[in-house]
């Protein structure tokens, strides 16, 4: 019996071929579409993690404002949870490409952390070689082998980080950092960075660090983006900023700060002696230019005189002729004088006498005034000497103490001004403390009377409790007592005792810690007055002892001068008694002489006739040696003006130098003082933009998995269910024979549950292998064209979904077999034997439309009726197709939604060009050179924005959203359009309210006129009202006018971004445009919207394939149903249609007689698949949206029409398929008893 029934089994599946295989099929596809597209997700994590784990991706990025040293790196590597932690430097440069300028960003290599994936060559070994990325920017530009030449594109000397600035490229790679073909953001160029370099840390010049990074003991054994890993790294994240942040900034701002101070010491140290030698070099060179001066002078002196003694030469010659007559008239007359002389001359001798007596006691006294002023030179030399050597030393010292006091005072007073706010806060604090200690001592006196009342043993007098005090009450001691008080009361008393005691402490501990501050300021004070008065006694000294060298100088020059006077009486004296006696020998030799010049008077005229002659020669070269003096005496004069020109560049020179260094170290000790304590960012994985748009990505279609799949599965299984009940109605002959025969319930219904068994099975199989291969494989391929760097693709069975997917389709087909089954075994085996009979007839509603129910034909009439009458299969028809039409339909609205999302933000409401981000502490210059740059140029028009990140509340619900609040209401329009998404009204901005984005309004549950609340990182809350609901797809926003804001927080805003509109933009535009913007100081980051849209444009695009899977699918599904449903209708009519053969309708009338039922319901089944899809398209574009996307909301008219027309191509060639089928009825066998 058990063979006879296993053979009935078989054959059965033979003899309904068509039945299994669309069961079969059915299950199939909703299988492989259920476990393929939820699996999708996992898979594209899984490869992600793989290829992250294989490169040992950091799991954590320490970044340090003032960098980060090797104790920072060993301190981290302490930690518990450290596995390896690797300091590594980076540092964005310029480089020439083939077809423009390139930023690039240079890794150093790290042993362990963030491995770079070889392509071709080797990696990097020596200093000057590199590993070249292999994307884009590389694509074209760069080959083995070839040297890049790379520069800084700050103001900062390349030198400042790297030692090289030539690289050669030994090796093409990848890096896990950067999956995407974007490399992301920089600050030099245009603002976009197109490549990286990877190279050995000694290339570096850099002291510190600009990274560490940190890869975790656990980090491996969790997948890289689930919940567990990012609670793993948020917990190793805090444990980071909790223990070493504070301390090891702390520790490198005071080396920082050490380091700078010790540097600007020593720079103020060599300009004093700069200055000094410069002071000596221009003393030197004036006194050269004196001492020439003086020789030409001097030359000019002695023309002058040359002249005068020629003149007085040819004077002398004409007067010795005449002196020569004159002499012999004389020569009597000196006889006589010579007599008189003689006596005078005996006179004279005896005065000479005297005058030498005298000259020997003035020469004494001469010779001791030289050796005392000898040794007073020698003292003043000694002490000028002494005061030239110790005066830089003690101006340094004084200016160092002058920088100290200048320092400590304003550190003083800051010290005062913090002290003061401390006090006013505890004024404000008691202040508050008196307010609220009374009422909660008063209830807590009250609740323990009232508990004594009650008869509870408080262990406590009423006296005691009029005596508490609530300061120093032990509440804890009451705490179960009191919370036994209905209502809660009980406890909110004791946290309001516990709140008013640590506010007490609190304020004690203040007023304490002010108390010290006053002594810490009052001592602070008195050590400043001392230092004060240490420093102005060291600057009396220095005058002192300057006035002292002064005098000494005085004294000495008076000395030197009685030296002078004395030496010149001495001379004088010798002079005379000199002259003295060559008088008297003159007088005798005059004597003897007078005769022989007489008698030699005659022969001297003689020779003087003679030399005359010579005299006039003599005279005309001296004529021309004069003249050749005065030219060298001009030429001396030229090259002096033209030292002293030099002399005075030289000197302005210096002077400028001095000033320059003088302003330098100004601008140096204004540069450390405006040092701030530096930060350590910890970041984790989510700081790499690839890294956070794979998973987002990822999510994505994880999202579509969740929703569509599910709807997909349900009208296949939907289907499938049918089919099976289906085939147990048909067999109830065979069921009632069986049954006659004594076959058990069980036994009777196990060959329709196997055969559902049999063919659920096979499809889910068949599905499960398939889709978990094929469909992650298909679109996975479609996103790594996107994600080029992830070499990485893992498909592997996910039992989970396809056991889900298995365990849903077995029950869906097999609980309706056994429903289908026990409800007709209920019945006897002699009604199961005979023909359900038919069903009895009714009017149908269109027969009552009367004028419309005359005009159709007879067959028109068996249309409608058959429809009506076979309720079920109608309904499980028109669904059927309505539920394929509603997938077709929200695969086209999703593509609509989804592409249209770029272009309605970036076109539609953006519409600026740039993006720039200030800096806010930027002083006005380098704002005011900004704005005047934007003024003119390619800039169209600009606006001023402050946009900020705050937390936006209603209710419960609290979301984050940037704070919009432009500068120039009337110029809003032109760079951003706010309006209504629904009615397309427009809105301006007003100072009563905000206006807030739709996703936002949707998220917080609020419309126009409610109230939601502001809230920025000191915690404090400002409610606004929603004046609109302004369309957005991209982020969060609150709009907000200058004036509300000055309202709502009491401050001016402070602008902080920019939007450009340029006049013609292009590329080249784009590239020189970001450069310049990027120059000035005060600009942090430059956006072009056109980046942003291609970047939002490309990683849309990756959802095509996505879209498109599920079209082909849906549309798969329609052809499977459609033709399921179809056989199933023509299976159950096939004695109807043999009838109506019999009675001579030829093929094509007969198959119009059932295509026309089939078309009607076509018709009817996609007016409801619209509906459905339509309903469903919302449903399905509100869960695959993240927190910060909003999508369209709309489907585009042509994609209804795609899906109908599909639907109606689906269902012809179903029509087309089945006239062979009834083509292939025959008469006789179908017109047989059923008995």
């Amino acid at each position: 019996m058990k063979n006879a029934k296993r053979k009935d089994f078989m054959v059965e599946i033979g003899r309904s071929m068509n039945r299994f295989l669309s069961i079969l099929f059915i299950v199939a596809l909703g299988v492989a579409f259920f476990a393929g597209i939820r699996s999708t997700r996992p898979d594209m994590e899984l490869s992600a993690d793989a290829y992250y784990d294989e490169t040992n991706l950091m799991d954590i990025r320490i970044v340090g404002t003032l960098g980060l040293t090797e104790e920072d790196v060993e301190a981290v590597r302490q930690l518990p949870e450290t596995e390896y932690a690797e300091g590594a430097y980076t540092t964005d440069v310029l480089c020439e490409g083939a077809d423009r300028e390139k930023t690039v960003r240079i890794f150093s290599m790290s042993r362990s952390i963030n491995q770079f994936t070889l392509l071709e060559g080797r990696m990097p070994e020596r200093a000057g070689e590199c590993m070249m990325d292999r994307g884009k920017a590389y694509q074209g530009q760069f080959a083995l082998g070839d040297t890049v030449k790379v520069y800084s594109g700050t103001d900062d000397a390349l030198s400042d980080t790297l030692k090289y600035d030539t690289f050669t490229i030994v090796g093409i790679g990848m890096s896990s950092r950067y999956l995407s073909l974007e490399r992301g953001t920089t600050t030099i160029g245009n603002g976009s960075l197109d490549t990286f370099m990877a190279v050995t840390p000694d290339n570096f010049s850099m002291e510190v660090f600009t990274d560490i990074y940190v890869q975790t003991k656990e980090g491996k054994a969790f997948l890289s983006y689930s919940d567990e890993y990012q609670d793993y790294m948020d917990r190793v994240k805090e444990e980071i900023e909790n223990t070493l942040s504070e301390p090891r900034s702390a520790v490198r701002y005071r080396e920082v700060t050490d380091e700078a101070n010790r540097k600007l010491n020593d720079a103020r140290r060599e300009l004093t002696e700069k200055t000094a030698e410069t002071d000596r070099k221009l003393d030197d060179a004036a006194r050269q230019i004196a001492d020439a001066q003086k020789k030409i002078d001097e030359g000019k002196t002695d023309i002058l005189k040359g002249r005068a003694d020629l003149e007085k030469g040819k004077n002398d010659l004409e007067n010795a002729k005449n002196d020569l007559e004159d002499g012999k008239r004389t020569l009597a007359e000196k006889e006589q004088e010579l007599e008189d002389a003689k006596v005078t001359l005996a006179e004279k001798e005896q005065e000479l006498e005297d005058g030498k007596v005298t000259l020997a006691e003035k020469e004494q006294e001469l010779a001791d005034a030289r050796k005392e002023v000898a040794d007073k030179e020698q003292e003043l030399e000694d002490a000028r000497r002494k005061f030239d050597e110790e005066l830089p030393g003690a101006r340094m010292d004084l200016d160092d103490g002058w920088l100290d006091y200048e320092i400590g005072l304003e550190k003083y007073e800051e010290g005062k001004e913090e002290l003061e706010e401390q006090q006013e806060i505890l004024k404000e604090g008691w202040k508050e403390y008196r307010k609220n200690a009374p009422e909660v001592e008063r209830n807590l006196k009250k609740a323990l009377n009232g508990l004594l009342s009650m008869g509870i043993p408080l262990y406590i007098t009423p006296s005691e409790i009029g005596r508490i005090q609530v300061e120093d009450f032990e509440i804890d001691a009451y705490a179960p007592y009191l919370e036994m008080i209905p209502g809660g009361e009980g406890a909110l008393l004791v946290d309001g005792v516990h709140t008013i005691q640590a506010s007490y402490q609190e304020l004690t501990y203040g007023d304490a810690a002010v108390k010290e501050g006053k002594k810490e300021l009052a001592k602070a004070k008195r050590e400043l007055a001392k230092g004060k008065k240490k420093l102005d006694q060291g600057e009396m000294k220095l005058k002192n002892a300057r006035r002292k060298l002064d005098e000494g100088e005085e004294q000495l020059a008076d000395a030197r001068q009685k030296i002078i006077d004395g030496e010149q009486k001495v001379a004088d004296a010798k002079q005379d008694i000199v002259d003295g006696e060559g008088k008297i020998a003159d007088a005798h030799r005059d004597i003897a002489d007078g005769e022989v010049k007489i008698a030699d008077a005659h022969r001297d005229i003689a020779d003087g006739e003679a030399k005359i002659p010579k005299a006039e020669k003599d005279i005309a070269k001296g004529e021309a040696d004069i003249e050749e003096a005065q030219k060298k005496l001009d030429d001396g004069e030229a090259d002096l003006a033209e030292a002293k020109v030099k002399y005075e560049d030289s000197r302005q020179e210096a002077e400028e130098k001095i000033a320059d260094a003088g302003k330098k170290i100004d601008d140096a000790q204004k540069d450390i003082d405006d040092i701030k304590e530096p930060e350590w960012h910890v970041l984790d994985r989510n700081a790499i933009q690839t890294y956070v748009e794979f998973g987002s990505d990822a999510e994505r279609i994880g999202a579509i998995g969740k929703v569509f799949p599910f709807i997909f599965f349900l009208v296949a299984a939907l289907v499938s269910l049918t089919t099976m009940t289906r085939m147990v109605e048909e067999q109830r002959l065979q069921i009632g024979t069986l049954k006659a025969l004594g076959y058990g319930k069980w036994s009777i219904a196990s060959k329709y549950i196997g055969y559902a068994l049999a063919a659920t099975l096979a499809g889910s199989i068949l599905g499960a292998a398939a889709g978990e291969k094929l469909l992650p494989y298909v679109i996975m391929t479609a996103y790594f064209i996107l994600y080029e760097n992830l070499p990485v693709m893992l498909t592997p069975f996910n039992l989970y979904y396809a056991f889900l997917a298995s365990g849903l389709a077995l029950a869906c087909t097999v609980l309706a077999t056994v429903f289908s089954s026990y409800k007709e075994l209920l019945s006897s085996p002699a009604a199961l034997m005979r023909p359900v009979p038919p069903k009895q007839g009714k009017r149908v509603l269109l027969e009552y439309v009367t004028p419309l129910w005359k005009r159709l034909k007879f067959i028109q009439k068996a249309t409608v009726r058959n429809l009506f009458r076979y309720k079920k299969r109608c309904l499980m028809t028109i669904f059927g197709t309505g539920g394929c039409m509603a997938l077709l339909l929200v695969g086209f609205g999703l593509n609509d939604s989804i592409s249209t999302l770029g272009e309605k933000q970036y076109n539609d409401i953006w519409t600026y060009d740039v993006l720039v981000q200030t800096d806010d502490e930027a002083d006005e210059a380098e704002q005011k050179a900004l704005w005047s740059f934007v003024s003119q140029g390619d800039v169209d028009a600009w606006l001023r924005v402050e946009e900020t990140i705050l937390d936006v509340s209603a209710g419960d619900v609290t979301k984050e959203a940037y704070l919009f609040v432009p500068e120039d209401l009337e110029e809003v329009d032109r760079f951003v359009h706010l309006r209504s998404r629904e009615s397309r009204e427009a809105y301006v901005l007003d100072d009563d309210h905000v206006l807030i984005t739709e996703k936002m309004a949707g998220l917080l549950n609020v419309k126009e006129g409610d109230t939601i609340y502001l809230k920025e990182d000191e915690g404090v809350l400002y409610p606004v009202v929603v004046g609109g609901i302004a369309e957005n797809y991209l982020h969060h926003y609150v709009y907000m006018t200058p004036a509300l804001y000055e309202k709502v927080y009491g401050k001016a805003p402070e602008y902080n971004t920019m939007f450009l509109d340029i006049k013609d933009l292009n590329e080249e535009t784009q590239n020189r445009l970001g450069t310049e913007l990027l120059s000035f100081d005060s600009v942090m980051t430059v956006t072009f919207i056109g980046t942003m849209r291609g970047q939002i444009s490309d990683m849309l695009d990756s959802l095509n394939v996505v879209i498109w899977v599920l079209i082909i699918s849906a549309g798969l599904l329609a052809f499977v149903v459609l033709y399921n449903l179809n056989n199933i209708n023509i299976n159950e009519r096939q004695r109807e249609l043999a009838t109506m053969k019999v009675l001579g309708f030829y093929n094509p009338e007969l198959a119009a007689y059932v295509y026309r039922e089939n078309i009607m319901l076509t018709i009817l089944g996609s007016m409801v698949g619209i509906v459905m899809g339509y309903f469903l398209h919302r449903y399905v574009m509100t869960t695959v949206e993240v927190d910060m996307l909003m999508f369209g909301r709309q489907i585009r008219p042509i994609s209804y029409a795609y899906s109908v027309l599909m639907t109606y191509a689906f269902s012809a060639f179903v029509n087309l398929v089945m006239y062979y089928k009834l083509k292939g009825i025959d008469m006789v066998e179908s017109l047989k008893s059923v008995e």
